[in-house]
C-alpha cells in the first residue's frame, strides 16, 4: 500500500510540474492549464548610462553604469536599453537564453550614439625622440593605434596605409624575392641592403602561392646584406617554389618606423612610438590605443539581438550560440592582429558560429556597416544562416587569417546572402559559399588585391550541389568573378548541380564554371582580362560540363576555355540561344542601352529582344513574345540594382558626375531601405526641380534630352510616415 501511494504522489508532481512548463512556453501573463496558474512575469527594461551606477536600480531616470550588471539581470523577453556614450567593458555573456517569443535585446536608446569602445586614451607625455618620431611612455600594451579616429599603419617595409590606397598596392606594398638566390624561407632582394640596423627579429608577412599566407621569424640577416632568412619550420609548405608569387612585408623593427602616420610599440620598455605629420604636435591630437579584442562575448546563448550599437576599435563575438541577431550596427577598425606585441597567434575576428557545421544556428547579420579590418570581416558556420544589407569594405589587409577568404561562409549550408555590397579586401576569396547557399542581389568589386587566384564568388566542389547565384554584379577586380570550381588533380572529383543566372559582370578577370550538370543562363559577362564566360572543357583540370546547360547568356567572349577562342575550345554540353561577340563580330555596346553607365537592359530594336528561350519552371515574366537574352528584359517597368540599401535612395543610373549620357536615358536608382516609394525631382538646373509625383517602381523616363546638357536629379524615399531627402545628383548627355 505505502508503495503505491508513493507512486501516486510522484506521478501526480510529475503531472504538475509537466503542465507548470507547458505554461511557461505558452507566453507572458497568466496561464491557465488543468486548473494550475503560472504567472509568467512581465518583460524589464534595463537602462544603463557612462553617467549612471550599478548601485541604481536601472531605471531610465536611475540607468545602470555597467553593461554587464544589466546583462546579468535579463530573463527571457527583457531589453538592456544603452544611452548615449563609449562603453569601454568586454561584455563576457554565458548561457543567456530568450525564447522565439521572448527574445533578449540590447539596443541603443533611439538614435543616440552607442559606442562600444576596444581603445583608451594615449594621455601621456610625448618627447621627441628623432627623424621626427615622438615617444611615450603607456601603462598597458596597445596593438593598434588610433588619430583622431583614424588607425595609423604599423611600422613596416614596405610602406603601405588606408589613406591613400597603397596598402592595396602589392606591386608597392610587398617586397619581390629575387628569382636567382631565393628558395622556401630564403629570400634574396637587394632593396635589404638599405637598412642600417640588422632585421633579426622581425616579424615577415609572406603572401605565398595561390592563396595561403604566413607569418614568420627573421632568423637571420646581417646590416647591409641582401639576404635573409625565416623560421620556415613553422608555417606550411606547399609543393613547388616559385619567386613571382611569394610578396611579403616586414614589421616588428623600430628601425621600419620611416614615414609620417607610422608607429611602433616598444613591449620590452613599454614605450609607445609614433611619427606625426610634419609639424604637428602628438600633445595636441586625439591618439587612442587597441587593447580589447571584444565588447561582446557571447557563449551558448539564444535568441539574443545587438541592436544600433556602434562598435570601434573592437568587435563581437557568438560561439555556440543560435537564433542571435546582430542588426543596424557599425563596426569601424573592429580587428587587428597582435603582430605589434609580438604575437603572431591567429587574429580575433568576427564571429558568429556554433559547434558543427550541420547544427542549426539561423543567425542573422543584417543591416550593419563593417570597414577597415586585419583579418576577415565575418567567419559564420551553422544551418540556416542570413547575411542581408550590409556594407563591408576596405578588409583584411594581410590576410593571415586561415588563408584567403573576406567572408567564410563554407562551413554554413543554407545560407542566404543577399543584397550585400563588399568592396576592396586583400583575400583571394571574397566570399566563400556553403551547400546550398542562395547568393543574390550582391554587389562585389575590388577584390584579391594582395593573395594570388582567387574569385569574388568562390563555390567548390562539395558546395555546389543546390548553390544558387542570380542577379549579382561583379566587377573591377583582378581575380574571377564568378567560379564554380574543382580540383586541377587528375581523377579528383567534379562538382554538379549550381545554378548561375541573371548576373553581370564586367572589368573582372573572367568567369569560370568547372565540373557538370549546372545551369548557366541569362548572365552578361564583358571587358573581362581573358575570356567573359568560360564553360570549361578541359578535362584535364576537370572541366568536363558534357551535360552543362548553357543558355540565354551574352557575352563578349563565350569559350571552353580560359584562353583559347571557342573554334579551339567549344563549349560543351547543351549550348544554345547565347550571344557573343567573338561569334557575331559585334561589340555588345551596339545591343545594350549603356553599360558603360550601368544600364545593361537591351535597346529596343537589338538581336536580343524576344530571342531567348523559355526555360521550363526557371523563366522570369518576360516583355513580347519570347525572353530577351540576357539578364535584364527590355521594356520591364523595373530595373533590378543589387547591393546595400542605404537608409536613402542610392545608386543612381545614369551615375552622379556622369559623361557622355546617352540622349534616351531614364533615371533609375537603388530604394532606399525598406521605402514604399519614391519621389523623383528633376530638372536642368540645380535649383527649382520639378516634383514628377511618387514612383512604385525604380525607373523615371524624363523624355528626349538635350544634347551638352547637364541635368540634376533626386529621388526622396518615404519610410512610413518620414520622407527622406535623397543627394544632388547630376550627368552630362553627350554632345
Amino acid at each position: 500500500m505505502r508503495c503505491g501511494w508513493y507512486i501516486m504522489v510522484s506521478l501526480l508532481t510529475l503531472a504538475f510540474v509537466i503542465l507548470a512548463a507547458r505554461a511557461l512556453d505558452a507566453g507572458p501573463g497568466p496561464q491557465t492549464r488543468n486548473d494550475v496558474v503560472v504567472q509568467i512575469a512581465e518583460p524589464r527594461i534595463y537602462y544603463v548610462s557612462p553617467a549612471g551606477s550599478d548601485q541604481n536600480a536601472g531605471t531610465i531616470g536611475q540607468p545602470l553604469r555597467t553593461i554587464q550588471k544589466a546583462v546579468s539581470a535579463l530573463k527571457p523577453g527583457d531589453t538592456c536599453v544603452l544611452r548615449a556614450g563609449r562603453y569601454q567593458e568586454t561584455m563576457v555573456i554565458q548561457d543567456l537564453q530568450g525564447t522565439a517569443e521572448r527574445p533578449i535585446v540590447i539596443r541603443s536608446y533611439g538614435a543616440e550614439e552607442v559606442v562600444l569602445d576596444g581603445t583608451v586614451p594615449i594621455r601621456t607625455q610625448w618627447t621627441p625622440y628623432k627623424r621626427g618620431i615622438y615617444q611615450a611612455r603607456v601603462s598597458q600594451p596597445v596593438w593598434q593605434l588610433f588619430v583622431n579616429g583614424r588607425s595609423v599603419c604599423s611600422a613596416r617595409w614596405p610602406n603601405g596605409n588606408w589613406d591613400d590606397g597603397s596598402i592595396w598596392d602589392k606591386s608597392s606594398c610587398m617586397a619581390w624575392p629575387e628569382r636567382v638566390g631565393s628558395s622556401f624561407g630564403k629570400h634574396s632582394n637587394q632593396e635589404l641592403a638599405q637598412f642600417d640596423f640588422s632585421l633579426k627579429g622581425a616579424i615577415i608577412v609572406v603572401n605565398a602561392g595561390s592563396f595561403k599566407t604566413y607569418t614568420s621569424r627573421v632568423i637571420q640577416h646581417e646590416m647591409g646584406s641582401t639576404y635573409l632568412a625565416y623560421d620556415s619550420t613553422t608555417v606550411p609548405k606547399r609543393e613547388g617554389y616559385a619567386a613571382h608569387l611569394h610578396g611579403y612585408f616586414l614589421e616588428g623593427k623600430l628601425g621600419l618606423l620611416d614615414t609620417d602616420n607610422e608607429w611602433f610599440y616598444d613591449t620590452q620598455n613599454s614605450l609607445l612610438y609614433y611619427r606625426p605629420p610634419a609639424g604637428q604636435d602628438p600633445q595636441t591630437l586625439d591618439i587612442r590605443g587597441k587593447v580589447r579584442a571584444y565588447a561582446f562575448d557571447i557563449r551558448d546563448s539564444a535568441h539574443l539581438q545587438l541592436q544600433g550599437l556602434q562598435f570601434f576599435g573592437t568587435t563581437f563575438r557568438f560561439t555556440e550560440s543560435h537564433h542571435c541577431v546582430v542588426e543596424n550596427c557599425h563596426l569601424l577598425y573592429p580587428t587587428y592582429s597582435r603582430r605589434m606585441l609580438g604575437d603572431l597567434s591567429p587574429i580575433e575576428i568576427t564571429h558568429m558560429t556554433v559547434a558543427d557545421e550541420f547544427d542549426p544556428a539561423h543567425n542573422v547579420l543584417r543591416n550593419c556597416v563593417i570597414e577597415y579590418t586585419d583579418g576577415p570581416a565575418l567567419e559564420m558556420n551553422g544551418m540556416a544562416n542570413r547575411v542581408e544589407n550590409n556594407f563591408i569594405h576596405n578588409i583584411d589587409y594581410s590576410c593571415t587569417y586561415k588563408g584567403g577568404w573576406t567572408l567564410n561562409m563554407i562551413d554554413a549550408p543554407g545560407l542566404v546572402f543577399r543584397r550585400n555590397t563588399v568592396h576592396t579586401t586583400g583575400a583571394s576569396e571574397l566570399f566563400k559559399a556553403g551547400r546550398k547557399t542562395l547568393i543574390e542581389l550582391n554587389d562585389l568589386s575590388r577584390s584579391g588585391f594582395l593573395q594570388n587566384d582567387g574569385a569574388l564568388v568562390q563555390i567548390s566542389v562539395k558546395q555546389q550541389p543546390g548553390t544558387i547565384a542570380r542577379y549579382n554584379w561583379l566587377h573591377d577586380s583582378v581575380k574571377t568573378g564568378l567560379r564554380f570550381d574543382n580540383s586541377n588533380k587528375p581523377g579528383s572529383p567534379w562538382g554538379e548541380g549550381c545554378r548561375a543566372h541573371h548576373n553581370v559582370a564586367w572589368r573582372t578577370q573572367r568567369n569560370f564554371f568547372k565540373g557538370d550538370k549546372h545551369f548557366i543562363h541569362n548572365n552578361l559577362c564583358f571587358d573581362s582580362e581573358l575570356n567573359d564566360l568560360v564553360i570549361s572543357s578541359d578535362v584535364k583540370i576537370n572541366g568536363r560540363n558534357y551535360e552543362t546547360v548553357t543558355r540565354n547568356n551574352i557575352a563578349g567572349t563565350l569559350s571552353g576555355s580560359r584562353t583559347k577562342a571557342a573554334k579551339e575550345f567549344p563549349v560543351p554540353g547543351i549550348v544554345d540561344h547565347n550571344w557573343s561577340s567573338d561569334v557575331t563580330g559585334r561589340d555588345i555596346r551596339t545591343q545594350l542601352r549603356d553599360p558603360d553607365n550601368l544600364d545593361f537592359r537591351p535597346q529596343a530594336l537589338s538581336e536580343l529582344v524576344d530571342s531567348g528561350i523559355a526555360l521550363e519552371g526557371y523563366t522570369c515574366p518576360y516583355v513580347g513574345s519570347a525572353p530577351d537574352i540576357g539578364p535584364y528584359e527590355a521594356g520591364s517597368p523595373a530595373y533590378w540594382i543589387p547591393g546595400y540599401q542605404q537608409t536613402r535612395a542610392s545608386r543612381p543610373i545614369p551615375p552622379d558626375a556622369a559623361t557622355q549620357v546617352k540622349r534616351d536615358a531614364d533615371l533609375m536608382w537603388l530604394g532606399a531601405y525598406r521605402a514604399q516609394s519614391h519621389r523623383v525631382y528633376w530638372g536642368s538646373t540645380d535649383t527649382g526641380l520639378q516634383d514628377t509625383g511618387p514612383h512604385k517602381n525604380n525607373i523615371y523616363s524624363p523624355g528626349a534630352l538635350e544634347p551638352n546638357v547637364t541635368y540634376y536629379w533626386r529621388v526622396d524615399a518615404v519610410v512610413g510616415d518620414k520622407t527622406i531627402s535623397g543627394p544632388l545628383w547630376s550627368f552630362t548627355t553627350a554632345p
